[in-house]
């Protein structure tokens, strides 16, 4: 083939591609989608603690056909409500099977959701499939989105209602047709109500929060309270949450109200101390939205300090806040939103006074928004080159600097010189490996100038690290000790009405994978604890069945209460003893 018609062919593929512009868009959703989200979904064993606890809950709601109360260790769970359950329920019947892969299905079925939604909504509100693409993109592809797409819990599920609902109605402030607004009006409250049935009320406060917040900011918050859209919108969200929430009250009466709404709800927010008792500082979210939205961090940083200066700028020559809102830009429309997106959020669950690193999940699509917009800038206009260069090196240098520190302390630890053959865990060498060569690839497409390259570059190194993760690290992490655990609750299951008691360490609800019985979790080895222990023991002995009994091995006992048990097994975190 000549240079001419090498030329000629891609030129035709490159107009072929324009063309058909928004399906390659989606193709290409679809492939990387499946590859950072589904690929070895199932390779690796539920993890303790949240990822066997909603697992268990979703499993026995399967058996028992009971889809009101959700049900763990055979008592009534209260503290969320159910929807998780029975879409973790349905991918059971599904796929006829309750192995990892079906319990994580939903989740990152979800996650998929997400990513399609913000394609939609960016392409929606700039009129640009690269925007969509690039936004949606850089979604898939942060660190912290990606890990809790391949972990069964409520957090990205919740996600993607809250989002949903956020875009259905900000996108009627962009280039929407007036008789369609109702519609997506009544979508973003039918999403709010799947929100509630979640994970609670935060599931119509956060959307409202952003979407009264967004609409009074770009002076529209007149189309908050159309007769047309908010009386049909509250009965649509009514007749989805409503049913399940009168239906558990009367299946478990003032219980439900106490551990539903009091303890897991405001007490939560308000003082950790009466709810799960995970205080944490102020500025807690900070440093894990730092690494969490990993490749793109910096991208980000450099981003938010260009929107500074704009806005000083701005405000410099108009003298007037309101003046800069209401410039009626689409673009500038959408960085308005998806800043106030963003800080409110991040706000609100700093100020709660409950704080987990999952917490925040719901801001990564806003942050995506962002910083998309900056890259989609670089790729199609060559904007923010200063910008986008000196990120790139710093997340190169970075991301080159921990593959380096990853190796040498893989050959520090072991002992092993740094080749493949001889490392103990080639999965860790390949991860060093993979996060160098990657990062150097991606400072020649920025010495080459090919933006687009670079960009994909990014996406590659994310996608690595994602099947590195999926394959051999989340596995890992059921090794310390999970599988003794496991092992031994098994072996205490196969007598058939016995009596299993884990003492002196947290609940581990691993132990409840082979459960047929109730286990008794005495987390404390104090007198109460003794006291509990002694009372499963006389009921064992009542019943004439066995009494199992594990515990940690770092950890001393009362010489009184250990006697009569023999040990069975002696694991290296755990022991198996029975009486």
């Amino acid at each position: 083939m000549t240079t001419t018609s090498f030329s000629a062919f891609i030129k035709k593929a490159k107009d072929f591609i324009t063309k058909h512009a928004n399906t390659f868009c989606i193709a290409a959703l679809l492939l990387f989608g499946y590859l950072f989200l589904f690929l070895n979904l199932g390779s690796y064993r539920l993890i303790d603690i949240d990822e066997t606890r909603y697992i268990n809950i979703a499993r026995a709601m399967f058996f028992n056909g009971n889809f009101v109360t959700p049900e763990l260790n055979f008592e009534a769970f209260l503290e969320k409500p159910p929807l998780f359950y029975w879409l973790t329920a349905l991918s059971y019947k599904l796929f006829n099977n309750v192995d990892e892969f079906a319990s994580r299905f939903p989740v990152a079925l979800t996650a998929l959701a997400i990513v399609f939604g913000t394609y939609f909504f960016g392409k929606k509100a700039l009129g640009s499939k690269i925007y969509g693409l690039v936004a949606a993109m850089i979604l898939l592809s942060c660190i912290w989105f990606g890990l809790f797409s391949h972990i069964a819990i409520m957090d990205i599920g919740f996600t993607a209602f809250v989002t949903a609902s956020i875009y259905c109605a900000v996108i009627t402030l962009f280039n929407v047709k007036e008789e369609n607004k109702k519609y997506l009006w009544y979508l973003s409250y039918l999403f709010m109500g799947l929100g509630v049935l979640q994970k609670g009320l935060i599931g119509v406060i956060l959307p409202v929060m952003v979407i009264v917040l967004t609409f009074i900011a770009l002076n529209r918050w007149k189309e908050l309270i159309k007769p047309v859209n908010i009386i049909p919108g509250l009965i649509i969200f009514l007749l989805v949450s409503l049913p399940w929430h009168i239906l558990a009250y009367k299946a478990n009466g003032a219980v439900f109200i106490e551990d539903y709404f009091v303890k897991h709800h405001f007490a939560r927010f308000l003082n950790s101390s009466l709810g799960l008792g995970r205080k944490q500082p102020f500025l807690f979210f900070i440093p894990i939205l730092a690494a969490g939205l990993l490749p793109w961090t910096f991208s980000f940083i450099s981003a938010v300090i260009r929107g500074i200066k704009s806005l000083i700028k701005d405000f410099k020559a108009t003298k007037s806040f309101r003046q800069i809102v209401s410039n009626d830009t689409n673009d500038r429309k959408l960085l308005i939103f998806a800043t106030i997106y963003a800080v409110s959020i991040l706000l609100f669950f700093s100020i709660s006074s409950t704080k987990l690193p999952t917490y925040i999940l719901p801001l990564f699509p806003a942050l995506a928004l962002i910083t998309g917009y900056y890259w989609w800038g670089y790729i199609v206009d060559n904007k923010f080159q200063k910008g986008i260069k000196i990120s790139t090196i710093v997340s190169a240098v970075f991301f080159i600097l921990l593959g380096i520190a990853g190796a040498l302390a893989l050959v520090i630890l072991t002992g092993e010189s740094l080749t493949f053959a001889k490392s103990a865990d080639s999965f860790r060498m390949l991860m060093s490996s993979w996060l160098i060569v990657i990062s150097l690839i991606t400072l020649l497409c920025l010495i080459s100038k090919n933006r687009s390259l670079l960009f994909i570059a990014n996406v590659i190194l994310m996608l690595g690290v994602s099947i590195i993760t999926s394959c051999k690290i989340l596995s890992y992490t059921t090794t310390f000790g999970q599988t003794e655990l496991e092992a031994f609750a098994g072996k205490a299951q196969m007598v058939s009405g016995s009596k299993l008691v884990t003492l002196g360490f947290g609940k581990k609800y691993s132990v409840l994978n082979n459960s047929k019985n109730k286990v008794y979790f005495i987390t404390k080895a104090d007198n109460k604890g003794y006291n509990s222990l002694k009372t499963a023991v006389e009921e064992a002995k009542k019943e004439g069945v066995p009494v199992y009994l594990i515990i940690r091995k770092d950890r001393k006992y009362a010489p009184d209460i250990m006697k009569g048990f023999t040990m069975l097994e002696d694991g290296i975190k755990y022991e198996l003893y029975m009486k």
